[in-house]
C-alpha cells in the first residue's frame, strides 16, 4: 500500500495526507522503522491466507507479517462459506472492482449470527489511549459493505482491546451496542441505512457515540480515520481523506476513551433479512513513543 506522501491530489486508495500529518511514515512503516520515533502496522492484505486448517469456527490467518484470528458464529460451525475469505475481483462489479487485495468478512444467516478478525489474535495489542503513556495515535481504513438495507446487519470496524475477538461478538445480540471491552473505531447498526457511527467504549465506561459521521453508499469503499491527541483529549474524525468531526472528553473515571491496549478488529453480525459482505481494503494505525 501507499503510504508515503502523496501530495495534494492524494488518491482515494491511499493514506490521507491530512490525518497523517506530523507522522514520518518511514519510520513507523517503512525500511526506517524507529522504534523510539514510533510504532506501526499496516496491511493491505496482499499476502493473507490461512496459516493452520479452518475445520472449526475459529481460525489463524497470516499476511504481510501480521496474524490474525478469525471466528464464525455458526450453525455450521466451520470457517467455510460464509467466513472470512480473500475477495476476488470480479468482472462486472457494480461500482468498483474489489481490487486484488481486498478480504470480506460475510456472516451466517441466522439472528446474531456474526464473524470476527482481530490482528494480534486478542493478544498482541500496542495501540492505546491511556492517559500519561499514550502518545499521538493516528488510525485509517479502507472498506466497503455490499449493501446497507436497513435492518440486516451490524458492523464495527477500528481497534479492540485484548479478548474482543470472541464468539460473543464485538456487539452485543439485536441492540448493537458494543460489548464490554475496550473499543474506539465506527459502527453502523442495523436499524440505520447509511448513517456511520464513531464510537469509543472502555470496560466499566460508557459507550460514547457520534453519528452520522460519514455515509455509506452500497457497494462503495470510504475511508474513515481518527486522530487521537493524548495531551488535549481531543479525538479528530476523517472521512475520505477530511476532518469531518472533533470529540472531546476529559479522562476520568467514567468517560469512555479506552482504558487497556488495542489492535486492529472488525465484526460483521447479522441480524435479518441479507448477511451483507464487509469487504476491507486496508488498516493502518501508527503511535508515536512518548
Amino acid at each position: 500500500m501507499s503510504y508515503g506522501s502523496n501530495g495534494p491530489n492524494a488518491p482515494a486508495v491511499a493514506l490521507s495526507d491530512s490525518l497523517w500529518s506530523g507522522i514520518i511514515r518511514e519510520k513507523v512503516f517503512g525500511r526506517n522503522i524507529d522504534r523510539q520515533y514510533g510504532i506501526g502496522l499496516c496491511d493491505d492484505f496482499n499476502a493473507f491466507g490461512p496459516c493452520a486448517a479452518i475445520s472449526t469456527a475459529a481460525a489463524w490467518f497470516q499476511s504481510n507479517g501480521i496474524s490474525y484470528l478469525g471466528y464464525i458464529d455458526s450453525d455450521a460451525g466451520v470457517m467455510a462459506t460464509p467466513g472470512i475469505h480473500v475477495a476476488v475481483p470480479t468482472t462486472t462489479p457494480a461500482v468498483d472492482a474489489n481490487g486484488p487485495s481486498a478480504i470480506v468478512l460475510t456472516p451466517d444467516n441466522d439472528d446474531n449470527d456474526c464473524v470476527i478478525l482481530q490482528a494480534g489474535g486478542g493478544v498482541q495489542t500496542p495501540f492505546n489511549v491511556i492517559r500519561a503513556t499514550a502518545g499521538l495515535l493516528v488510525y485509517e481504513t479502507r472498506f466497503k459493505v455490499s449493501a446497507i438495507t436497513a435492518s440486516c446487519t451490524d458492523l464495527f470496524i477500528g481497534l479492540g482491546g485484548t479478548g474482543a475477538c470472541a464468539n460473543s461478538g464485538v456487539q452485543t445480540d439485536d441492540s448493537a451496542t458494543l460489548a464490554s471491552n475496550n473499543f474506539l473505531g465506527f459502527t453502523r447498526k442495523a436499524a440505520t441505512t447509511s448513517g456511520l457511527t464513531f464510537t469509543a467504549q472502555r470496560v466499566g465506561g460508557t459507550e460514547q457515540e457520534h453519528a452520522d459521521v460519514g455515509t455509506l453508499v452500497a457497494d462503495t469503499y470510504i475511508k474513515a480515520g481518527f486522530r487521537f491527541d493524548p495531551l488535549t483529549k481531543v479525538c479528530g474524525v476523517w472521512i475520505n481523506g477530511v476532518l469531518k468531526h472533533q470529540v472531546t472528553a476529559a479522562q476520568t473515571a467514567l468517560t469512555p476513551w479506552p482504558t487497556l491496549f488495542m489492535n486492529f478488529i472488525a465484526e460483521m453480525k447479522y441480524q435479518a433479512t441479507a448477511a451483507h459482505g464487509l469487504y476491507i481494503d486496508w488498516w493502518a494505525c501508527a503511535q508515536l513513543a512518548t
